[in-house]
């Protein structure tokens, strides 16, 4: 549990790490695209205690981060 805990907390400062690095916009939507996947696959495995629970249920329940970054990234593309 511990891990986890440290994973999260790594999720959460690498872009602030890598806008202090000088990352470009490109390189940083990608970054925090990948990490909010991380983190919606250890909250739900982790917090939700949905590690026994049946892989489709799981697969759905992890699914609204790919849908929000999705949308995020529509409506960004078209503005």
């Amino acid at each position: 549990m511990f891990a986890v805990y440290i994973i999260l907390m790594l999720c959460t400062m690498a872009p602030v790490i890598a806008i202090q690095v000088g990352a470009d916009i490109t390189g940083l939507i990608w970054l925090v695209f990948v990490l909010v996947l991380v983190k919606a696959l250890l909250l739900v495995d982790h917090f939700m205690e949905m590690k026994h629970a049946p892989f489709g249920w799981r697969l759905a329940s992890q699914g609204w981060a790919v849908v929000v970054v999705a949308v995020l990234a529509g409506i960004h593309f078209v503005a």
